[in-house]
Protein backbone atom coordinates (compact mmCIF):
# COMPACT_ATOMS: atom_id res chain seq x y z
CA UNK A 1 0.00 0.00 0.00
CA UNK A 2 1.11 3.89 -0.75
CA UNK A 3 2.42 5.55 2.31
CA UNK A 4 0.26 9.01 2.53
CA UNK A 5 2.00 11.75 4.12
CA UNK A 6 0.55 15.34 4.76
CA UNK A 7 1.98 18.44 6.61
CA UNK A 8 -0.03 21.59 7.44
CA UNK A 9 2.25 24.59 8.53
CA UNK A 10 0.30 27.30 9.99
CA UNK A 11 0.28 30.76 11.68
CA UNK A 12 -0.03 30.67 15.39
CA UNK A 13 -0.07 34.38 15.65
CA UNK A 14 -2.79 34.81 12.71
CA UNK A 15 -5.23 32.65 14.14
CA UNK A 16 -4.82 29.86 11.95
CA UNK A 17 -4.75 26.91 14.24
CA UNK A 18 -8.47 26.49 14.50
CA UNK A 19 -8.48 26.26 10.39
CA UNK A 20 -5.20 24.00 10.54
CA UNK A 21 -6.76 21.51 13.19
CA UNK A 22 -10.26 21.02 11.56
CA UNK A 23 -8.56 20.77 8.73
CA UNK A 24 -6.38 17.97 9.64
CA UNK A 25 -9.56 15.99 11.64
CA UNK A 26 -11.57 16.17 8.13
CA UNK A 27 -8.33 14.58 6.21
CA UNK A 28 -7.88 12.13 9.41
CA UNK A 29 -11.65 11.28 8.79
CA UNK A 30 -11.34 10.70 5.18
CA UNK A 31 -7.87 8.93 5.16
CA UNK A 32 -7.07 7.30 8.70
CA UNK A 33 -8.81 4.42 8.52
CA UNK A 34 -8.04 3.87 4.84
CA UNK A 35 -3.69 4.20 5.75
CA UNK A 36 -3.84 3.44 8.98
CA UNK A 37 -0.39 3.16 9.82
CA UNK A 38 0.87 4.18 6.30
CA UNK A 39 -0.19 7.86 7.00
CA UNK A 40 1.29 10.47 9.05
CA UNK A 41 -0.27 13.92 9.28
CA UNK A 42 1.84 16.46 10.74
CA UNK A 43 1.01 19.99 11.93
CA UNK A 44 3.51 22.49 12.00
CA UNK A 45 3.21 25.68 14.23
CA UNK A 46 5.07 28.54 12.02
CA UNK A 47 4.59 32.91 12.24
CA UNK A 48 4.41 35.57 8.82
CA UNK A 49 0.34 34.56 7.62
CA UNK A 50 1.88 31.18 6.23
CA UNK A 51 -0.46 27.95 5.55
CA UNK A 52 0.34 25.84 3.51
CA UNK A 53 -0.17 22.39 2.82
CA UNK A 54 1.98 19.54 1.64
CA UNK A 55 1.00 16.27 0.61
CA UNK A 56 3.99 13.50 0.25
CA UNK A 57 6.46 16.31 0.61
CA UNK A 58 5.10 18.59 -2.36
CA UNK A 59 2.82 21.59 -1.63
CA UNK A 60 -0.22 21.47 -3.04
CA UNK A 61 -1.84 25.03 -1.22
CA UNK A 62 -0.48 28.31 -0.22
CA UNK A 63 -2.57 30.07 1.48
CA UNK A 64 0.15 33.66 0.28
CA UNK A 65 -0.04 31.99 -3.43
CA UNK A 66 -4.09 32.06 -3.32
CA UNK A 67 -4.68 34.75 -1.32
CA UNK A 68 -7.26 32.64 0.82
CA UNK A 69 -7.36 29.76 3.14
CA UNK A 70 -8.18 26.11 1.62
CA UNK A 71 -10.96 24.26 1.40
CA UNK A 72 -11.17 20.85 2.71
CA UNK A 73 -12.10 19.48 -0.53
CA UNK A 74 -9.44 21.38 -2.71
CA UNK A 75 -7.02 19.06 -0.45
CA UNK A 76 -8.57 16.35 -0.62
CA UNK A 77 -8.18 16.55 -4.06
CA UNK A 78 -4.78 17.33 -3.90
CA UNK A 79 -4.57 13.94 -1.98
CA UNK A 80 -6.47 12.14 -4.21
CA UNK A 81 -4.30 13.07 -7.17
CA UNK A 82 -1.16 12.30 -5.57
CA UNK A 83 -2.71 8.82 -4.48
CA UNK A 84 -3.11 8.01 -7.85
CA UNK A 85 0.71 9.31 -8.67
CA UNK A 86 1.74 6.51 -6.40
Amino acid sequence: MAKLSVRITYCVPCGHQTHAIQLANQILGDYGMKFNRNMELTLVPVDKGEFDVYVNGEKVFSRHEAQRMPNADEIKQAIEQKISES
